[in-house]
């Protein structure tokens, strides 16, 4: 084994313009392979942590972007109505999407009172806000940016200071609340809300206020009343879709190396016919001839593997400290896992090895004859 792995070291020392070619196009396909992964597995990590509640939600119909949205006074008053006997509480919202930093991250306004019974904010850190120019952050938008309690941030030309860093579910982690008091001085906009979360009565079944709600002649048509839990599922289909996207291109792109390592392979077989016909010639064996093939596939491949893993590494570093990633306002944290790393590894050895074997079958099907005469 030892004399076999001198003899492919040789061979790839002496051909090493050939072999770092090879070598740098397997790298850039793995490490494709391995970025594109790390961001379909951050949108299905984010995805899993939906929100659990039995509350409703009424919100302006066909609309992706909750901020987009405007809300009748007939809306909230259609909920009143309703009150005490099947609701127990309703909490009008403001979604914004605005600059911070170099950020663009979306900003909620509602009641205080409201944000822990209806909106499921838990403080982890800090306090809640008790002065004017003071805002809680959501706990991925706080790690994304390194902010901390205390730390000052400016909001549509204002500064503020961050009194405290909360936890909730779904995609509201990402997020700046702030009172909406607050927001309205802020603004200095006509007081539209974009949505309505409403709680139902103790003892009242939900599905009974959500089919009230729907058939009172207020919301004519217009609007429409979700459990919050599908509608965040709703609200994140478009992340659903991309993370399945980015898990099959990256699987395309690793079936790259099936064919990087054939071409490379098929190159060097047909140049040096001659030598495999010698070593055939001479006593070796098909299995023999084909195992220095992949010997040499494999170190190439290894080779590939260290420099692209590396290099996805060297960028995912890179991007998260200069600017973490945000889609649709959300943060999200790329990350490139062992057991990530261990299944690549597997995975491009494997098919490297699949595509020197298939490489080798015409060259092994021709008599020696023929390869001691190739030049």
């Amino acid at each position: 084994m030892l004399s076999a792995l001198r003899f492919v070291l040789k061979d790839m020392l002496h051909d090493r313009s050939r072999t770092a070619l090879s070598v740098i196009g397997l790298a850039v396909v793995i490490a494709s392979y391995f970025i594109l992964n790390a961001l379909s597995g951050a949108l299905a990590n984010s995805l899993e942590a939906t929100t659990v509640s039995r509350n409703l939600i009424v919100i302006q119909n066909d609309l992706i972007d909750p901020s987009d949205a405007i809300l009748d006074p007939q809306v909230i008053e259609a909920a009143e109505a309703l009150m005490p006997e099947a609701i127990s509480r309703i909490s009008p919202i403001v979604f914004r999407h605005t600059r911070v930093g170099d950020d663009v991250v979306q900003l909620r306004a509602a009641a205080q009172e409201d944000w822990q019974p209806i909106h499921h904010l838990m403080l982890l850190a800090g306090a809640w806000p008790a002065q004017d120019r003071e805002v809680v952050v959501g706990e991925g938008l706080a790690l994304s940016n390194h902010w901390d309690v205390g730390t000052p941030v400016t909001i549509f030309g204002s500064e503020f200071t961050i009194s405290g860093i909360f936890r909730s579910p779904g995609i509201a982690f990402a997020s700046i609340w702030m009172p909406i008091d607050t927001f309205w001085a802020l603004f200095d906009i006509a007081h539209h809300y974009q949505a309505v979360f409403v709680q139902a009565a103790v003892g009242v079944d939900p599905e009974v206020v959500l089919q009230r709600l729907q058939d009172d002649p207020r919301l004519s048509g217009r609007f429409t009343v979700y459990f919050e839990d599908n509608y965040s599922r709703h609200n994140i289909h478009a992340l659903q879709d991309m993370s399945s996207m980015m898990s099959i291109v990256s699987w395309v792109a690793l079936m790259g190396i099936v064919f990087g390592v054939f071409n490379a392979t098929t190159l060097s077989t047909i140049e040096r016919g001659r030598e495999l016909g010698i070593l055939l010639g001479v006593g070796f064996s098909h299995r023999r001839v084909l195992g220095l093939i992949w010997l040499r596939s494999a170190l190439q491949a290894l080779l590939a593997y260290g420099v692209g893993l590396s290099a996805a590494l060297l960028y995912i570093f890179s991007q998260q400290t200069a600017s973490p990633l945000i889609i649709l306002g959300v943060p999200f944290q790329l990350d490139i896992t062992p057991f990530m790393a261990a299944t690549g590894l597997v995975w491009v050895l494997g098919l490297a090895l699949f595509g020197a074997w298939l490489s080798t079958q015409r060259i092994f099907n021709q008599p020696v004859v023929e390869l001691l005469s190739s030049t």
